[in-house]
């Protein structure tokens, strides 16, 4: 009896012996040779935070700093990837309000160059003093849903006087589940971010005999008789009809799929979204006709690496000259 206990002890700490000593090479490993989705797993497992709440299951930690992929994300009170935003520094500003993912958070792109962050400087650049804040709310994973339920838990107290949405083609996808136990527990381990890593390669390599996988992927989430487009459709019309509620002026802006700027194959995708605004009569801005000369060039010079899409510095300064001009244009700032 004691023969066998000894075993499975043996055999226990054996396990143990080779679990942390893979963990500790994953963490050597990833410290020097970060890559896209490790960073974008890092992420997400130490500056989110679960809630409780199926429309919005996760938020950023409030008051926290990490590096990612090269930058450094710091979070207010809010939790917002801004500066700290109080009643006194409110008070006698314009308020705008970006809502979006990963696009407006600015992933890969340090915060002096975001374009919340230029938008701010060009409208407050003939000023004496600041007379408007722009308000970057943007959060990693986030879909038209859970931005407007974010809205509405926070964006709504700050009371702005002007909202963007920043709508990219896979703000359709629907709402993930997020365990609430044991999430904690990821932020200090290395080995299933490694894990999810080799899954997602793996998954590449596989979709590579179908070029064609991510347009199916989102003709089916952007099928009309999906569940996904309705529960998409109402969420977007409900931030209309708080904004109309409210008194606040509302922006709509297509991101396109950075991946296929060259002969471009989503059109369906801006169309869904500026039927949307047109039907509301809201101002709708299309950025892919502001990225057609660069996809000569090659698409890759918009990106913030060669192997992740989001928008680099230089696509987010083009951004913030779009905003600002459309703003100015449709006089919904002076």
């Amino acid at each position: 009896m004691n023969k066998i206990l000894l075993n499975i002890a043996a055999g226990i700490f054996s396990l143990l012996v080779c679990f942390f000593l893979t963990e500790a090479s994953m963490r050597i490993y990833y410290h020097l040779k970060p890559n896209y989705e490790y960073e974008m797993w890092r992420y997400a497992a130490e500056l989110k935070r679960p809630l409780p709440d199926k429309k919005l299951p996760f938020a950023h930690v409030p008051s926290k700093s990490g590096h990612y992929y090269g930058v450094t994300i710091t979070t207010n009170h809010l939790g917002f990837r801004d500066q700290e935003i109080s009643a006194d520094n409110l008070e006698e500003s314009k308020r705008i309000l970006v809502l979006g993912d990963s696009f407006t958070l600015g992933w890969g792109v340090p915060f002096k160059d975001l374009f919340t962050t230029k938008l701010e400087d060009l409208l407050n650049q003939d000023r004496a003093r600041s007379r408007y804040k722009v308000i970057n709310t943007g959060t990693g994973n986030y879909n038209s849903i859970m931005e407007v339920e974010l809205f509405k838990k926070y964006g709504l107290s700050l009371n702005p006087d002007i909202v963007i949405l920043m709508y990219f083609a896979n703000d359709m996808e629907p709402t993930p589940e997020v365990p609430v136990y044991g999430y904690g527990l990821l932020s200090h381990l290395y080995l299933p971010g490694f894990m999810m890593e080799r899954s997602e390669n793996l998954r590449r390599r596989m979709d590579r005999s179908n070029q064609d996988e991510l347009m199916t992927y989102y003709r089916s989430i952007y099928s009309p008789d999906s569940v996904a487009m309705e529960m998409n459709s109402g969420a977007i019309k409900e931030l209309m009809h708080l904004c109309a509620q409210q008194g606040i002026k509302l922006l709509i802006v297509n991101i396109p799929e950075m991946r296929r700027l060259s002969s471009y194959p989503f059109g369906f995708i801006t169309k869904h979204i500026q039927n949307l605004a047109d039907e509301a009569d809201i101002p709708f801005l299309d950025l892919m006709p502001l990225f057609i000369p660069y996809a000569e060039r090659g698409q890759q010079s918009l990106w913030v690496s060669p192997t992740d899409p989001h928008m680099n510095s230089a696509a987010n300064l083009l951004t913030a000259d779009a905003l600002y001009k459309k703003l100015k244009t449709e006089r919904i700032v002076q």
